[in-house]
């Protein structure tokens, strides 16, 4: 489990990071960011302060939810219509590391046999 919750941390601290790095130098309208500041609190509130009976579910939910604005912003970025390609590497390698955490705590939710 402390695998899991260094790869938590770590990744909130990266998103926190990456995400404050694009506001200040892009001029990104700052509550656009609102919801990746929101998926790194939730990894740093499971990882850090939540007891077990309910660390391993709110990890799942943040992990899911960063799945999907990663899935989102990726592929809107990808649009061949409209989409501005901007940072397209980053987010494609912060997806699938945000997958590999919806991976790792299922595997952890199974090997408690909480399912």
């Amino acid at each position: 489990m402390s695998e899991l919750l260094i790869y938590s941390t770590v990744f909130a601290l990266l998103l926190i990071l990456g995400e404050t790095v694009v506001v200040l130098r892009a001029g990104k309208f700052w509550p656009l960011s609102f919801d990746d500041y929101a998926v790194a609190a939730l990894l740093l509130v499971a990882s850090l302060w939540l007891a077990d009976p309910y660390r391993l579910p709110v990890l799942l939910a943040a992990w899911a939810f960063s799945s999907g604005n990663l899935y989102a912003m990726l592929f809107t970025r990808m649009d061949p219509n409209g989409g501005s390609r901007e940072r397209l590497p980053v987010l494609a390698v912060a997806l699938v590391a945000s997958l590999m955490g919806c991976a790792l705590t299922l595997i952890e939710i199974f090997n408690l046999g909480a399912i």
